[in-house]
């Protein structure tokens, strides 16, 4: 019998966030008037409060945290916590971690979920299992690998943090303002408009969806879309055409190429629809474009 031989397509999976190493993983419980020495450090500090309040210090601000919040010191920020006046409990975790969107974590306090909760709570059961040494001991700087730690209890420890910091963008990223009260939600969004313009001037001799901007960006089509009009005032695809007829009428200016060789240069499906888009753009034809490139040259 024959065997037939499939062709499958392969998907290389992409890292978004990757975390490299991990430091410290402690569980604290906090006197009435507990003060830690500020510090700083050149890698990413989760803080959790498991009960309790604690008040935190990272750079030049200071706010409170309850029961069930959680915020992130990005490297090298100067940070403190301390409790005044109440019993606390949290989970500090440190860990180096690389991807565009960690800076997502930056001055933001988090609200977390049920499933969030669990995940923190199996990386510091993990985290006992893995290391020596006591989860509450301030002064460990390192933690010493278990001989007989279970199989994969590190790699276990690299993607819970991983699916942690995964769900939290998730669950709060679109849930964000796009009217950009917080000074901090507009440099992201600014960001993702920066990187929607990329994507599309290399795009700029082929055609693009909002599908594959969606994908290469791993935010929702209708996030971009709104992020996208507030900070340009047009759509995607608006945008787009004008960066094609901007092109468009450098190549016309050079006088080598014809109207139907500029048409599909740019990746348009048929010269009526580039001279209609073209028209509706620079309220001119590209044939009365050129002639008015040409006039330009005689009177120059």
């Amino acid at each position: 019998m024959e065997i037939k031989r499939a062709e499958y397509f392969r998907n290389t999976l992409r890292d978004v966030i990757k975390v490299n190493a991990i430091y410290t993983i402690h569980y604290f419980r906090y006197g009435k008037k507990f003060s830690y020495p500020l510090e700083s450090h050149p890698f990413w500090e989760l803080v959790y409060v498991d009960s309790g309040e604690l008040h935190v210090t990272a750079g030049n601000k200071k706010f409170v945290m309850k029961q069930g919040e959680a915020c992130f010191h990005s490297p090298d920020l100067p940070h403190t916590v301390e409790t005044k006046g109440s019993f606390a409990n949290s989970v500090i975790v440190s860990f180096e971690a690389t991807g565009r969107m960690m800076n997502f974590f930056e001055n933001k306090v988090f609200s977390l979920d049920g499933t969030e909760k669990n995940l923190l709570s199996s990386l510091v059961w993990e985290g006992k299992k893995s290391f020596d040494g006591r989860l509450d001991d301030a002064d460990q700087t390192k933690m010493v690998k278990k001989k007989d730690a279970p199989f994969g209890s590190e790699q276990l420890i690299k993607n819970v943090i991983e699916l942690l910091l995964i769900s939290l963008v998730r669950n709060n990223f679109e849930s964000l303002s796009v009217k950009g009260a917080d000074n901090n939600v507009s440099v992201h969004a600014e960001q993702i408009v920066e990187s929607v313009i990329e994507i599309l001037k290399s795009k700029i001799t082929e055609s693009v969806t909002l599908d594959e901007i969606s994908e290469k960006m791993f935010f929702s089509k209708t996030y971009i879309k709104a992020v996208f009009k507030k900070y340009t005032g047009t759509s995607v695809i608006k945008y787009f055409n004008r960066l094609k007829i901007e092109q468009a009428k450098k190549l016309i200016s050079t006088n080598r190429y014809t109207i139907t060789e500029i048409t599909e240069m740019l990746g348009f499906s048929s010269v009526h629809y580039f001279s209609r888009l073209f028209k509706a753009t620079t309220d001119m034809s590209p044939s009365e474009y050129a002639k008015s490139i040409k006039a330009d040259n005689v009177l120059q």
